[in-house]
């Protein structure tokens, strides 16, 4: 088996920059199936089994994979020279152009910087095999990612790359004998799954796509989820649409439908819209690659934390512990970008994420989300009669998110433009709301990580180096989380979500 050459390690990467000057426009992805021999089947079968169970013992379980028939068909589609591209180190055989490998060891999952003049692109290669859906068919997913001076070089690419999913899908068109005449007819294969958006095509069966179709489903292709429906079937995704019309929905983050009739194209305005919802998607294929890979790797190196995904027991209704699990999904659903509204919580208001991060939202580690009972215990606000009403004191939940809200405040970008003059203000109000003055005052610390690890951000890996924590007067325990936070393009990553002691003054 052949593997890359004199690659950079993934955690080289210059994920701060990458995130700086790479604005992506259009997110591809590509599958196709990766033969085992026989006599490991048990083997990958047990590792899909084992390995949450027992990570110690299975962390070194790994799919390897020769990558050289992927970079063959881009060398021969771009002009390349393959053993440069197999050096990994930037040179391709065209002056102009560059490839470099982040990959530890050479091998998958890894992540090749690929520039085209000056258009970029950001690939990634990993194995979906060691998970129990795919167990028994491992697949090679590649995840690309374009800016806008790339899109003329993506119908070639898409061209070279799609030949892997080609062993999986039926031909474009078949030869079948009706009488004394041969006739083509269609049968082209869905493309794409997971993806936002969802287009449904209805085609006539001995014709084919029409010219307009044929250029919408370039388009469209292995960046939507794609059904092709032939005029005689009912398979009940084309619903009531006519040969040659076309219908697009989409799921997230807000549902929309367009509908084209026949002859009517795409406009390139929708097309945007669609390639926007699609690098969303693709980064969050390249994150969980990559979480999973980088997971083991914070196991081995063993952060702060004491592992945070070990869950004890609990009685089977607890209604502290549902509550609290609650407000940390809606919590981390706002954090993330997919809650709807701003939320009022008790006597506070915590800031808007979007106006804290107006570019990009926050991503959230898996740990943050799945933290154990302990953490959660005891995070609820305490109650107290203010005026005859029962009022609150903070949520600590509420808390960490206002603290997270407050890290572009704290870790300013070094060329940000600061306000010439600082404007403050007092309350001034009757001797009665006094009762109503929050009594128990907050606490608030950022520190950095004496132990970094790293994790994962919008297709990156990233180093998490800093921490927060925050407390209420009295509270034995404080919250805290460990952050990764890029100023100079307020990048966000949150990991995970545990208890401390209360920091000293």
């Amino acid at each position: 088996m052949t593997h890359l050459k004199n690659t950079y390690g993934l955690k080289a990467i210059p994920s701060e920059k990458i995130l700086r000057d790479f604005h992506a426009v259009r997110g591809m992805r590509f599958r196709g199936p990766i033969d085992i021999p026989p006599e490991d089947i048990p083997v990958l079968a047990a590792i899909s089994l084992n390995r949450k169970h027992d990570p110690k013992a299975w962390k070194n379980a790994r799919i390897n994979t020769d990558v050289t028939p992927v970079f063959a068909v881009i060398a021969a589609q771009m002009g390349y020279d393959l053993p440069s591209l197999l050096e990994g180190k930037g040179e391709t055989g065209k002056p102009d152009d560059s490839w470099t490998v982040y990959a530890d060891e050479g091998k998958a999952p890894m992540l090749i910087r690929w520039t085209i003049g000056k258009a970029q692109l950001l690939m990634s290669i990993g194995i979906l095999g060691t998970e129990a859906f795919f167990a028994l068919r491992p697949m090679l997913e590649i995840c690309l990612l374009a800016d806008r001076k790339a899109v003329p070089h993506l119908p070639g690419i898409n061209e070279a790359l799609r030949r892997i999913e080609q062993i999986i899908e039926p031909e474009e068109s078949v030869d079948v004998s009706e009488g004394n005449v041969v006739k083509r007819v269609l049968t082209v294969g869905d493309s794409g799954t997971d993806f936002s958006v969802s287009c449904v095509f209805r085609a006539e069966a001995t014709k084919g796509l029409t010219e307009i179709r044929a250029s919408d489903y370039a388009e469209l292709a292995n960046s939507t989820n794609i059904i092709v429906e032939e005029a005689h079937e009912q398979r009940g995704f084309a619903g009531d649409l006519l040969v040659d019309e076309l219908k697009i929905s989409a799921r997230e983050p807000k549902f929309f439908r367009f509908h084209y009739e026949a002859g009517r194209p795409v406009p390139p305005d929708t097309l945007k819209l669609i390639h926007h919802m699609s690098v969303r998607n693709v980064r969050e294929s390249m994150d969980s690659v990559f979480w999973s890979y980088l997971q083991d790797q914070r196991d081995v190196a063993g952060d702060e934390t004491g592992g945070t995904l070990r869950q004890e027991e609990t009685p089977s209704i607890d209604g502290e512990l549902a509550e609290r699990r609650l407000r940390l999904e809606l919590n981390a659903m706002e954090l993330s970008g997919h809650g709807r509204h701003g939320r009022r919580r008790g006597r506070f208001h915590v800031p808007f994420v979007g106006d804290a991060f107006p570019f990009n939202w926050p991503t959230v580690g898996m740990e943050f989300e799945h933290c154990p009972a302990s953490v959660l215990r005891g995070t609820g606000p305490d109650l107290k009669m203010s005026g005859g009403d029962v009022t609150t004191s903070w949520d600590l939940l509420d808390l960490m998110q206002e603290a997270l809200c407050r890290i572009p405040k704290e870790f300013p970008a070094a060329r940000a433009r600061q306000s010439e003059i600082k404007l403050l203000a007092t309350i001034e109000a009757p001797v009665m709301a006094e009762q109503y003055r929050d009594t128990a005052p907050v606490g608030r610390k950022y520190v950095a990580l004496t132990n970094p690890f790293y994790a994962v951000h919008r297709g990156l890996p990233v180093r998490v180096d800093r921490s927060v924590s925050v407390w209420r007067a009295g509270d034995r325990e404080a919250l805290a989380a460990d952050f990764f936070y890029a100023p100079e393009s307020r990048d966000l990553h949150v990991a995970n979500l545990y208890r401390v002691k209360v920091p000293k003054a």
